[in-house]
């Protein structure tokens, strides 16, 4: 791929745990092109998390620089970047009310004052994963912990978000519905021609197989990466 598809660029980050100073990331550098399907893959403790935690700047590197868009990333970009390089964790969050309410939510923030909830969009993502526009008045407590990923992803993936970095978010789900995750996910990145991305730790290797192109490897903090 050509120098213009580059999204992301990370050069050395590090990242020291504050309490035992011990280096939880070690000088991690690497490069996210449009289209990529990257599959993050190590053992548990191996810093897989804490990086994807560092490429969103949930957490500050204690070393290093992102790039986004070939800029880098100053801190008064972060509340921005952030809606374009979005963190899904394993165990999904929802606020109490009902499904819609949960969706609305993001709208009502200062950094999404541009965007307007759309549900023409939202009934589009529902089709593909089977769901009837009834769903989005079932209570949030009332989920099944896939539906509440489902939901979760779905908050997420309606701000048109650019590279989603996904924390093991089926490790806890059983197949149907790991496979409505995958297919969800699948389905944005072909809406998006493939101009999208994402980083997707994950232990399990057919979902490995399925969904990953590149092969990322993370062991004591080092990352291995350019592995097909």
């Amino acid at each position: 791929m050509g120098h213009e598809t580059v999204l992301l660029k990370a050069e050395n980050l590090c990242r020291i745990d504050p309490v035992s100073k011990v280096m939880l990331v070690k000088s991690a550098s690497c490069i996210i092109q449009q289209g990529d399907r990257i599959v993050l893959s190590g053992g548990s403790g191996s810093g897989k998390s804490v990086f994807c935690r560092l490429l969103a700047l949930l957490d500050p590197p204690d070393q290093g620089r992102i790039f986004f868009n070939r800029q880098p990333v100053t801190q008064a970009d972060i509340p921005h970047y952030r809606s374009k390089v979005a963190y899904i964790r394993q165990r999904p969050v929802l606020l109490k009310g009902t499904v819609q309410e949960n969706l609305m939510f993001p709208f009502a923030l200062r950094i999404n004052r541009e965007h307007h909830f759309s549900p023409e969009k939202i009934t589009r993502f529902l089709s593909i994963i089977d769901k009837p526009d009834s769903f989005l008045q079932k209570n949030a407590a009332d989920l099944s912990g896939g539906e509440r990923q489902l939901v979760c992803l779905l908050r997420v993936l309606q701000l048109d978000p650019v590279i989603l970095l996904l924390d093991e978010p089926t490790s806890a789900l059983d197949r149907d519905m790991v496979m409505q995750v995958e297919l969800l996910i699948n389905k944005w990145m072909q809406l998006h021609d493939e101009t999208r991305a994402y980083v997707w730790i994950s232990h399990d290797e057919p979902q490995k197989q399925r969904v990953g192109q590149k092969i990322w490897r993370m062991n004591a903090g080092v990352l291995t990466t350019g592995l097909v």
